[in-house]
């Protein structure tokens, strides 16, 4: 129940959240929780940790983003992580109990999925990047870890399978689509354009990937990683795609610690594996730009036309490329496809971190948003971004359940309380 107020009006309540409570006492037997938290939502849209006598879970309702397919797949993906990795030094997310609720329930355009399971240890990432050695360590050893299983089990699941013809081809199709926005430095072009298209670069075997690494999927204490979330997009690809992932994730001063204890940690790594994770981060400003496209923001192809731009100066030196093709007509070449011309130019959509800082268990880390790929030299513009409230970490099962403050997060508010 609601606390009264000093002036004797009673606080704000999550309604959602108290409906996500109500849901999760109905989906496992003999599990009656008496205590809730309400938790940071990540990505996720609502989440809360309950507590019976026994044990705790945390009940997540997928409210804000479309991952339904990733939720589905989770929990094999699970259940072969187990086999997979029985020794592994990092946990990943087990699911109880997984159900869906009318759309209407939580006023979403389609039905929620809600999941109940095993709360992870530590805290999310956050905005922080990883800048000591020992964590950057600890996750180069995880993915080696993730990277050195055999693929058969996850290919026999029915998860995707992307061998290396296909990943180059995907790649050089992106670039052909951003080359047709007449956005991107044809420089910066060249440069993708030849170091792709190298024929030594795709000599490797595809591995077990994670597939989804963010700030929101890296749980760490203050020495090492301790859990990986959202393993739902499990599949047999390019290890490198999770390497870059991580190097957005790294202070630019522990990149080269996080690379060499990949390199000692999995021996047998192809040797131009680091080569097409820089290349692949340097990539993901060219992704943000086709999002950008397609969304229609022309503010956002803007940032991201000037992040390219001061990329192409950070590799290159010079910004003549960057105003000769400021010169080139861009309102025709945005619409109409390349026909083998060089009118090309810049751009993606820029998100800007949040900085809520709560600190919770052993290591005191934040819950907010990062850029989702750290750029050599070149940086996203900030952006104001809505921060609707400051949570403390989420807790691990070490942690007690019952509430010390109140919050008011979202439109309905929240109060983390006992259960009667």
């Amino acid at each position: 129940m609601s606390q009264p107020n000093p002036d004797g009006r009673l606080g704000k309540v999550d309604t959602k959240a108290l409906k996500l409570t109500a849901i999760a006492a109905t989906m496992l037997d003999g599990f009656v929780p008496t205590t809730w938290t309400p938790l940071p939502p990540l990505d996720a849209g609502v989440r809360v940790l309950l507590g019976d006598d026994d044990q705790q879970l945390v009940a997540t309702a997928q409210t804000q983003l479309d991952r339904t397919a990733d939720i589905g797949s989770a929990a094999e993906a699970g259940r072969i992580y187990e086999s997979m990795y029985p020794h592994a030094d990092f946990v990943w997310p087990r699911l109880r109990a997984i159900t869906e609720v009318d759309a209407d329930y939580f006023n979403t355009s389609s039905p929620t999925t809600v999941t109940l399971a095993d709360p992870l240890p530590g805290a999310p990432l956050g905005d922080v990047p990883i800048s000591d050695t020992a964590r950057a360590s600890s996750l180069a050893q995880a993915l080696a870890t993730l990277h050195s299983a055999a693929p058969e089990p996850v290919a026999d699941a029915g998860f995707p399978v992307e061998d290396p013809s296909r990943s180059q081809f995907l790649i050089l199709e992106r670039l052909d689509q951003a080359a047709s926005t007449g956005r991107v430095p044809s420089s910066l072009l060249q440069h993708w354009e030849e170091e792709f298209e190298k024929v030594a670069l795709w000599h490797f075997l595809a591995t077990p990937i994670h597939g989804s690494l963010d700030e929101t999927s890296v749980y760490t204490d203050q020495e090492r990683v301790l859990a990986l979330a959202e393993i739902g997009r499990l599949r047999v690809a390019d290890p490198a795609i999770d390497l870059a992932a991580a190097s957005a994730l790294i202070d630019p001063a522990a990149l080269p610690t996080f690379y060499d204890e990949y390199r000692n940690s999995r021996p047998r790594a192809d040797e131009h594996v680091i080569a097409r994770a820089e290349l692949l981060a340097e990539f993901a400003v060219l992704d943000w730009l086709l999002e950008a496209v397609d969304s229609g923001d022309e503010t956002a192809v803007e940032d991201a036309a000037g992040l390219l731009s001061s990329f192409n100066e950070v590799l290159f030196g010079s910004s003549a490329d960057a105003s000769a093709s400021a010169e080139e007509p861009t309102s025709e070449s945005a619409t109409e496809p390349a026909d083998g011309g060089d009118t090309r130019g810049v751009a993606p959509s820029s998100s800007a971190p949040a900085a809520a800082h709560a600190p919770d268990v052993e290591a005191a880390i934040t819950e907010t948003a990062a850029p989702d790929v750290f750029i050599p030299g070149a940086q996203p513009p900030s952006a104001p971004s809505d921060d609707d409230s400051e949570f403390d970490s989420e807790p691990g099962s070490q942690v007690r359940t019952e509430p010390t403050r109140d919050t008011d997060e979202t439109d309905d508010g929240e109060e983390t309380g006992r259960i009667r």
